[in-house]
């Protein structure tokens, strides 16, 4: 099965090359997830074990990660992220690579972190077999996706506006873990809803721009023409909550365990 929508590689690493400075600032939502893959995940027993940080953005995960044992390496589709990352952190091993088409050995990696990126494959099946091979027997995989129902309701309030789809268009829970379940691994698959709350659009924008999340895989038509930003606002001005804040809903699929040691 193929992905629902289909990513320009290159595109979407100059969406993140601008954020490259940005990021750190405003990936709230980024650090929450990888909290919580973390805490799926145990030391490893094997010093030599790689781990490979997959979308490491700035890598920011990195000294958690390290703590885990094993050699980290992080690897983004953008080099603009990895120079900031190299630029907090001289000595880290970082590789520029499209995380659908790894330059690694087979089974060579121990433990394999991806954090809010598997949602830019253009191929779901084909991204997870090529991280089923190369995870070594044993080894173990904490991966985060955002899916269908996400970014409501600014989505539902861009549409209102002008009619158009303003964001991609993303798997539901159910089709998520069919494909991932489609392997021979032994791993759970988790469904976390996440809302966000922003005191006003303008934040709410910068915010989702701030981290590279503006990119769509249609063509950009005039997104932020001052009409339609001023439609769009008083859209969502009508979905202010009880406190005074206006939402934006999540929905994170959460992927971890294990490639059993031994294989059919």
């Amino acid at each position: 099965m193929k992905a629902i929508s289909l990513y320009d590689k290159q595109r979407v690493a100059r969406y993140f090359a601008r954020a490259a400075r940005t990021y750190t600032h405003y990936d709230r939502l980024q650090r929450g997830i990888a909290d919580a893959l973390v805490q799926r995940l145990r030391p490893l027993v094997a010093a030599e074990s790689m781990v490979l940080d997959l979308g490491c953005g700035p890598a920011h995960h990195q000294e958690r990660l390290s703590q885990l044992g094993g050699h980290y390496l992080g690897m983004d589709i953008t080099p603009a992220m990895l120079t900031e990352a190299q630029r907090h952190n001289p000595s880290m091993n970082l590789v520029a690579a499209d995380m659908e088409q790894l330059p690694l050995r087979r089974q060579s990696v121990g433990l394999l972190f991806s954090n809010l990126a598997m949602q830019w494959s253009n191929d779901l099946p084909a991204l997870l077999a090529e991280w089923y091979r190369v995870l070594a027997p044993g080894a173990q995989i904490a991966a985060s996706t955002v899916l269908a129902g996400s970014l409501q309701p600014l989505g539902d309030c861009f549409t209102a506006v002008d009619g158009q789809r303003h964001t991609n268009q993303w798997l539901d829970f159910s089709a998520f873990m069919t494909e991932v379940q489609r392997l021979p691994w032994q791993v759970d698959c988790e469904l976390l809803n996440i809302v966000q709350e922003f005191p006003t659009v303008e934040a709410m924008l910068h915010e989702l721009k701030g981290v590279g999340a503006n990119y769509t895989a249609r063509s950009a038509t005039g997104l932020y023409g001052r009409e339609r930003f001023l439609r769009l606002k008083q859209a969502l001005e009508q979905h202010r909550n009880a406190n005074g804040m206006l939402e934006l809903h999540w929905r994170i699929g959460l992927l971890s365990g294990v490639k059993p040691i031994e294989e059919n």
